[in-house]
């Protein structure tokens, strides 16, 4: 096997590679920007005064995997666009076993449709639910 025909065979190896490779570079930009604000509160500590505020709120912030910050999500959208997802995809579900309940195959929307309704519900009680923190 020459390496034409490997390449030819596993060509798309290259996304998963790719992919896995940024996301071990974003883990160490982390990482590093982690250690070097650890060092400069060390530095304020050492010295004995108390941390700004703007650094506090900096280092409260999470990596957004594409090499900036971002600030505490807010749960609630994240919750309501589970609904809705959910939600949408146990209606296509239903219209494809509606449309083909004739098949001996059909089955299998209906099955996808009971799960994604059941997703939505438990979402949509999560997002009724939510405790306010």
């Amino acid at each position: 096997m020459t390496f034409a025909d490997l390449f030819d065979q596993y060509w798309w190896l290259i996304f998963p590679i790719f992919g896995m490779a940024m996301g071990f570079w974003g883990m160490a930009s982390n990482e590093r920007r982690s250690r070097s604000m650890m060092e400069v509160m060390k530095s304020y500590v050492e010295q004995g005064k108390e941390p700004p505020p703007e650094l506090m709120r900096f280092m409260s912030m999470k990596y957004d995997g594409f090499g900036g910050l971002e600030s505490p999500p807010d749960r609630t959208s994240d919750r309501v666009w589970s609904v809705i997802v959910f939600a949408a995809i146990a209606t296509g579900a239903a219209v494809a076993y509606a449309i083909n309940q004739a098949e001996d195959w059909s089955w299998v929307f209906l099955t996808v449709c009971v799960v994604m309704a059941v997703m939505a519900a438990g979402a949509l009680g999560l997002l009724i639910f939510n405790r306010k923190s």
